[in-house]
């Protein structure tokens, strides 16, 4: 017994010095090829580690030093940082930088690169981390739909609620109030369709189906009250063509605004988002003062989806009577624009409204050119968010609690698959270069990734949902028929 244990008192002491060494370097005067590209990025500390991976490398070893001098290591096949280290070293740098030493081994040779830097805002991202549904490139089946949340501090992923615990159903349209999921709402699709709402701990199934409206509630967006939810009912279509180059579109056939008074579970009907135009898209402004929403003329019942273009469009919301006021104000009128807005979401500090245009459709992700864009509420000027765009479709952002972060889709990554991407913003609206979300081996993570992430938000806390008794409920009747009231 004691020769065994002896034998693991020499391997602890022996395995750390296994780790090969660079020897005999070569100085090569460019920074290095890495995955993903997290050169002179801006991050908030206590973020993931920035793990990388090298071009061709079979060895990584990497140094950070932050400002006074307090350096950690990474030597591994990739570079692989300590999150406990990684987490000290970025809270200690917090408004300031970190500088990043690349020497990688590639075809036998040690090779040192050019250092680089990695911003720390001042900026803190404090909330828990993410949702997103995980949706596979297929159309067959939803078994492997899920709704999922993501701790963005560390690369711990969960569930929710997914195909294994409610089979056959879709699931989407998870909103959490501000951030706060002590209020969040999720519909589930099918022949088993319910609208989950779960306030403080309390759910209720909501059936919003009526004799009076077009559909199920859909899109949703809460009122900072918690007593609201503006919604829009959408007749969804979707079309494939034989052209390499356009795979799908998806567009409405008919859609309407409302919303659903949750102290009455009534859908309060607005005869003005209710017209023969198509309303989609309603959000509240971070006051709670005003609803913004999209709205085009009916163009696809003449067949010509390339004229569905939306125009921006507000009115005043009074939450005490649950009324919308009588003036509407186009901010962007698609119609000599030439362009179609989509996806308003106004931060949560009341100064901004991020959202994205397209040459039409009011549903961008399948539009290469879709691209954020960002209204100063302040003084009414809009201009692109050139820092964050790509060549690829940018869509579904959402910002942070308190508003200095937003996360958003982009496909730039493979031209295929919807990634998550994280930005900072300022109080100026200046947006910085985007990170990849990281993850625990990026390059392992992503070549085999084959699921888009779908319509991401941030979470101030752990969504809890007990997804057992969920999953029992909604296999039952047990629905709260919604009522309406016209206004």
């Amino acid at each position: 017994m004691k020769k065994i244990f002896s034998i693991i008192i020499v391997l602890l002491f022996t395995l750390p010095s296994c780790k090969e060494q660079p020897n005999n370097v070569k100085i090569i005067n460019q920074l290095p090829d890495i995955f993903p590209d997290y050169i002179n990025v801006t991050i908030p500390s206590g973020i993931a580690p920035l793990n990388f991976n090298v071009k061709d490398a079979e060895k990584v070893y990497t140094q950070i030093t932050g400002a006074d001098g307090f350096t950690i290591y990474s030597n591994d096949n990739y570079a692989n940082f300590d999150i406990d280290e990684w987490h000290k070293i970025t809270n200690k740098n917090h408004g300031g930088k970190i500088t990043i030493s690349v020497t990688a081994k590639q075809n036998g040779e040690w090779k040192k690169y050019n250092d680089f830097d990695i911003f720390i805002s001042k900026d803190s991202l404090n909330d828990y981390g993410l949702t997103y549904r995980l949706i596979p490139p297929g159309y067959q089946t939803f078994s492997h739909i899920g709704i999922y949340q993501r701790n963005i501090h560390t690369f711990e992923q969960e569930a929710i609620v997914d195909g294994t615990a409610i089979q056959g159903e879709c699931m989407n349209c998870h909103v959490p109030n501000r951030t706060n999921p002590d209020q969040f709402q999720l519909h589930i699709r099918g022949k088993n369709s319910a609208t989950l709402i779960q306030q403080n701990g309390k759910r209720k199934l909501l059936q919003t189906a009526t004799d009076s409206t077009i559909a199920n509630c859909m899109y949703a967006y809460w009122h900072p009250t918690g007593k609201y939810i503006a919604y829009s009912l959408n007749l969804i279509h979707q079309t494939f063509f034989e052209d390499s180059t356009k795979h799908i579109e998806v567009y409405d056939n008919a859609s309407d605004a409302l919303v659903l008074d949750l102290e009455n579970n009534k859908l309060i009907l607005f005869d003005k988002l209710m017209t023969k135009d198509f309303e989609s898209y309603p959000v509240f402004s971070a006051d709670g003062k005003t609803i913004f929403y999209c709205s085009s003329k009916p163009y696809v019942n003449e067949g010509k989806l390339e004229k569905m273009r939306y125009s921006l469009i507000k009115t005043s919301f009074d939450a005490e009577k649950g009324k919308i006021g009588n003036e509407f104000d186009t901010i962007i009128n698609a119609e000599k624009k030439e362009k179609s807005i989509t996806h308003p979401r106004p931060s949560y500090d009341g100064k901004f409204l991020m959202f994205c245009q397209a040459d039409y459709s009011v549903f961008p992700i399948h539009h290469k050119e879709s691209d954020l864009y960002l209204l100063d509420l302040t003084n009414n000027t809009i201009r692109p968010l050139k820092e964050a765009n790509s060549n690829e479709a940018e869509t579904f952002h959402n910002f942070s609690s308190n508003s200095r972060w937003f996360i958003f889709n982009s496909r730039r990554l493979d031209k295929t698959n919807n990634l998550l991407y994280l930005s900072h913003i300022d109080e100026e609206g200046n947006c910085t270069k985007p990170i990849l979300l990281p993850q625990k081996n990026p390059k392992l993570f992503y070549s085999n990734n084959f699921y888009s992430y779908n319509v991401p938000d941030f979470t101030s806390k752990k969504v809890d949902l007990d997804i057992r008794a969920f999953a029992n409920e909604i296999y039952t009747s047990k629905r709260i028929q919604v009522e309406t009231r016209r206004n």
